[in-house]
């Protein structure tokens, strides 16, 4: 039995209604997502009943994130970058010189040490700033 065989025609266009349909998933997915993400380190707060919010003034965020690993020390990061205790300090003192009217908020990991806490808190005190505040997640009821 012979087939029948016939040329078919040359499709120069291409079809992108697929193509453009997963670009708008994609795109929607990003809007809802994106605004839920918080960058920079995981912590875990702790929790407590009572917190009052800070007026915002020139405020500088010291977070003590937990240890990686056990040979490693509570990382500080002084407004999302890596500094030492001296270096704490120092900057503090730098930008109290300047404008004494600056506020300092601590966020530390419910599982980082007292000890570096405290550290934390005598650099800050060190640095001659007043105003110290703590990030807390207020309880949630079960």
């Amino acid at each position: 039995m012979k087939r029948h065989h016939r040329d078919l025609p040359v499709l120069s266009s291409i079809n992108l209604t697929s193509l453009l349909d997963v670009t708008f998933m994609l795109l929607i997915a990003f809007m809802v997502i994106a605004p839920l993400l918080k960058y920079g380190l995981r912590l875990e707060l702790p929790e407590v009943k009572t917190a009052e919010r800070l007026e915002q003034k020139t405020t500088f965020t010291i977070t003590i994130q937990k240890r990686l690993d056990e040979e490693e020390i509570e990382r500080i990061y002084l407004n999302d970058k890596r500094v030492t205790l001296n270096e704490l300090t120092e900057e503090l003192h730098a930008n109290y010189e300047r404008a004494r009217n600056i506020d300092v908020v601590i966020e530390a990991d419910k599982n980082a040490s007292y000890g570096r806490f405290a550290q934390v808190i005598a650099a800050v005190q060190d640095a001659g700033v007043e105003n110290i505040g703590i990030v807390t997640q207020p309880v949630t009821k079960r």
